[in-house]
């Protein structure tokens, strides 16, 4: 008998059975990936902090509201809740995100649950303080210093040019009260400091005499010690070279690019940059044309009037930034951080002078969040998330964090992320303690911190957030500046250095740069979407075996950039398309043209489709457990008339197993493993098995025809 005949004496209860197991064997691989819908919230700030007020002056705190919300309604909600409700910047004003002042002896609490819970409010909370994860304090050497270490700060406005404020920050874990911050904040004639003092970590029964109530406002403080404060050793060094040329040649953008490595004379000391592999990926892309944006302390580079630009960042391109700390189009630093961040990023690189940057030929959107003393308000930072993605940034790099989570700030990454924007972040430096916020939202990318022996840096913080690892120097225990990531800045003598220079820094700021950096090379690829960015870096990064302190490994810009190249060439599964296209003209069916083009175009779609939907709603969303399923397959399969629908569904079924065949074996199923984890392979493998049935079963019946 021959093999077709068995085919057409198959009975409608098998084929039936049949069709129910292909369906139930789906469903099976689908239901590890169901729950993750959309990515995870992550923490809300009520949910870990408790605030309050001891000190005289008014309360300021943010408010969110719905975006494009009117002028008449934001009077009305102003005059409802005793508050006078104004943008946070020029910038904020169609994004709804309002600061506010609170009158002093006002229940803070009682407003916040009640804004909350407003139709027109998206968020409120008071207004946190967010820092650099590494305040630079030096003698101008490669010396200890002591620095305390701050879980969070809360920024109090006078009514005084004058005051002396004190905020208590509070955690309660269940019954327990386990530690207790207080800040003291200055501000004189407009100039505001701010002394971080924290006490050791203790632990309080909450109880009748504790003044702690869970779930409620702490109305006063119990009793802590406050003569042991927990301080932490802290390498800062300042490298100088008032010899180096001060007269880069113009960078020529239609010039070769240099043989082997580029002439700029302190390169040989990035050792950082020799880690990564960054020559090799240099002859693939510079990152032309990328846009990154530094949310940082300003950038002091381009066409500046609040100072002098720092001299290797002449030939650094550079695009309309802000500074949201003094309201003003001149994101100028004046701290020097935020240009050393830059510099890593899109340093002018081989132009004869000083050290190179990773994506040379991108451009920096400077946005200043953080004042001279390196904190700042959260209400800034969200309203510069919000102008980098408004703004055209395809990344953005936050080094800068708190302890504490903020709505308003995970609502602008949200944004942020929906518009295509990778965002990386500095993991903290709280030698190994918890990964700090924004880092750890699940839409960032945290990067941890590794010293010049590719391990885990000693002042670095880790946990299971960590994505990824990258250089950030580590000179902790050698006390060598060479063992820090070189880069120049305007670092003034009011923070200890000696203005535009070069200088060693440490610290997870630096690692986060490395990997902003490689993911503009990466953009500029052709990747744009987030997560297959992610993707690419996790998927390349030196692995290490510790996955809570390096995440996936430590940064390879050599591999990364191979791999995104890979991904943009002609693929054997492209060849193999044709070749099947070629096929269905040469022995499909003869004379019916219409049929040949529907044949091809479903090959084309079935092929195709996935990969659009996906550029479309979003490389780690679970709608690719449609797109990319054999279901749209089966179901043309069954609905369509006998016949010409049923080649048409075998070839749309045809062309998505070979596409999740090229995927599997190319290493980018169609899920973020970020998202998705081990559980989209065995999806993967069971809708390929499955849509190639369906094309063979399509094949099959069009052959019995001809006979």
């Amino acid at each position: 008998m021959r093999p077709l005949s068995v085919i057409k004496n198959v009975r409608s209860p098998l084929s039936l059975i049949a069709a129910g197991s292909v369906i139930a064997a789906l469903s099976a691989s689908a239901l590890p990936l169901i729950h993750i819908w959309q990515m995870p919230s992550g923490p809300r700030a009520e949910d870990t902090v408790q605030l309050l007020q001891t000190g005289q002056g008014n309360f300021p705190i943010v408010v969110d509201l719905k975006d494009g919300i009117s002028d008449s309604k934001i009077k009305n909600l102003s005059e409802k809740y005793g508050i006078t409700l104004r943008p946070n910047s020029d910038e904020a004003k169609d994004d709804g995100l309002m600061v506010a002042t609170v009158p002093a002896n006002t229940d803070v609490s009682s407003l916040l649950s009640r804004l909350k819970h407003d139709p027109d409010v998206e968020a409120a909370e008071p207004e946190l303080v967010y820092s650099i994860p590494e305040d630079p304090l030096s003698n101008n050497g490669a010396s200890q210093v002591e620095m305390p270490v701050v879980d969070a700060e809360i920024r109090q406005e006078s009514i005084n040019n004058t005051a002396s404020i004190h905020v208590e920050v509070l955690t309660v874990q269940g019954e327990t009260l386990i530690r207790r911050t207080v800040v003291n904040s200055l501000e004189n004639n407009g100039i505001e400091m701010t002394q971080q003092v924290e006490t050791a970590p203790v632990t309080l029964e909450v109880n009748e005499g504790s003044g702690v109530t869970p779930g409620c406002t702490v109305s006063e403080a119990p009793e802590v010690p406050t003569n042991v404060s927990t301080a932490i050793n802290y390498q800062y060094a300042n490298i100088m070279d008032s010899e180096a040329p001060r007269n880069p040649a113009a960078l020529n953008e239609d010039a070769p690019l240099f043989a082997t490595k580029p002439n700029d004379p302190r390169y040989n000391e990035q050792w950082n940059f020799q880690m990564i592999g960054m020559e090799s990926a240099w002859k693939r892309t510079q990152g032309k044309d990328v846009v990154v944006a530094v949310i940082d302390t300003g950038v002091a580079g381009g066409e500046v009037k609040k100072g002098k630009p720092c001299r290797d960042f002449g030939q650094t391109t550079f695009v309309k930034g802000y500074d949201f700390v003094n309201k003003s189009a001149d994101a100028f630093d004046d701290h020097g951080h935020g240009t050393h961040v830059a510099g890593t990023i899109a340093e002018s690189t081989d132009n004869n002078e000083g050290v190179a940057g990773i994506a040379f030929k991108a451009k920096i959107m400077p946005l200043k969040v953080l004042s001279a003393s390196g904190s700042g308000s959260s209400a800034d930072i969200a309203d510069a998330i919000r102008f980098a993605a408004d703004n055209g940034a395809n990344v953005i790099n936050m080094s800068l964090g708190s302890a504490f989570p903020s709505d308003v700030i995970h609502k602008a990454v949200k944004y942020a992320r929906k518009k295509g924007v990778v965002i990386v972040c500095a993991a903290g430096n709280s030698f190994g303690g918890k990964v700090g916020y924004p880092a750890a939202y699940p839409e960032c990318i945290a990067v941890s911190a590794v010293g010049p022996n590719g391990n885990i840096a000693k002042y670095s913080s880790y946990g299971k957030e960590v994505a990824i690892s990258a250089p950030g120097g580590d000179m902790v225990d050698s006390g060598n500046p060479a063992d820090g990531i070189l880069q120049n800045t305007n670092f003034p003598e009011s923070q200890g250095g000696k203005g535009d220079d070069y200088y060693a820094f440490q610290g997870t700021s630096m690692a986060s740069p490395h990997v902003a950096g490689v993911a503009a090379l990466l953009v500029s690829q052709g990747i744009n979407d987030p997560a297959q960015i992610r993707e690419i870096l996790e998927q390349t990064a030196q692995p290490k075996s510790d996955k809570t302190k390096y995440g996936a490994g430590i940064l390879s810009a050599v591999q990364a950039t191979a791999k995104a190249e890979a991904l943009g060439s002609v693929k054997l599964r492209h060849l193999l398309l044709v070749g099947l296209g070629f096929l269905l003209f040469s022995v499909g069916p003869r004379r019916n043209w219409r049929l040949r083009m529907a044949m091809f175009g479903a090959l084309t779609a079935g092929f195709f489709g996935p990969d659009l939907a996906s550029r479309i709603f979003g490389w780690d969303t679970a709608w690719n457990l449609l797109t990319f399923s054999a279901l749209p397959a089966l179901a043309l399969y069954a609905i369509l008339p006998k016949g010409p629908g049923v080649k048409v569904a075998g070839m749309i079924g045809l062309g998505l197993a070979v596409n999740l065949w090229a995927n599997w074996h190319n290493g980018t199923i169609p899920f973020s493993a970020a998202a998705f984890g081990d559980a989209a392979l065995p999806w993967t493998m069971t809708n390929m098995v499955a849509a190639l049935g369906v094309g063979a079963i399509a094949a099959l019946k069009a052959y019995r025809a001809t006979r």
